[in-house]
C-alpha cells in the first residue's frame, strides 16, 4: 500500500532537520504516541545523521491484527539522512519495522525549502507492506490509519516544538 503525506513547517530546512534529529524531540514524539517504553539513538554521519527509534505502543488495532502482535506493537524506525543539498534541502531513507509482526514500511522523507527558504515542506513517500498470505492487504488497510495518524501527529508536535512548546 502506497502512502504519501506532505507537511509544511514555518521554519527553514536546517531548523526542521535539527528538530527531526534531536533526541529530545524524538522522545517527545514517543511520549505523545503513548509508548509504554522507547529507546532513541541519534548518530551523526558526516553532514547527515541516522535516527533510530524503538518503541512499544498499545495495540489499538482490529482483533485480527491483535492476534498477530499481542497487546503491544513493537516498532523500529530508522531514518538515514543525507547531507544538505545546495538549496538546503535534505533527503532521507525511511524504514519502519513492526518487530513482532510481518509488517514494514520503506520509503523516503524529504525536506524541501519553500517561501524563499523560510518554510519547509516535508514529503513522505513510502510503501506499507504486510507479508502475510491471504490477509496481508487487510493488515495493510488496518495499519495505514495508524501510520497516517503518526505522521499527522508528528506534524502537530513539530509545529509545537518549533514554536517553543516542549
Amino acid at each position: 500500500m502506497d502512502l504519501h503525506r506532505e507537511t509544511t513547517y514555518a521554519a527553514d530546512p536546517a531548523a526542521v532537520f535539527a528538530m527531526l534529529t534531536n533526541e529530545g524531540f524524538i522522545r517527545y514524539r514517543a511520549k505523545a504516541a503513548h509508548a509504554v517504553r522507547y529507546d532513541v539513538t541519534v548518530e551523526p554521519r558526516g553532514a547527515g545523521a541516522r535516527t533510530t527509534t524503538r518503541q512499544s505502543l498499545p495495540a489499538d488495532v482490529p482483533d485480527f491484527v491483535r492476534k498477530l502482535v499481542g497487546e503491544h506493537i513493537d516498532l523500529e524506525e530508522v531514518i538515514d539522512w543525507g547531507p544538505p543539498g545546495p538549496d538546503n534541502s535534505r533527503s532521507g531513507e525511511l524504514r519502519l519495522t513492526v518487530t513482532n509482526a510481518p509488517v514494514s514500511m520503506r520509503g523516503t522523507i524529504q525536506l524541501v525549502p519553500e517561501s524563499g527558504g523560510s518554510a519547509t515542506r516535508q514529503i513522505v513517500d513510502a510503501e506499507l507492506k504486510a507479508s502475510v498470505p491471504l490477509i496481508g492487504r487487510k493488515i495493510e488497510e488496518a495499519a495505514a490509519p495508524a501510520v497516517v495518524a503518526g505522521l499527522d501527529g508528528m506534524e502537530e508536535l513539530g509545529r509545537s516544538w518549533l514554536a517553543g512548546d516542549r
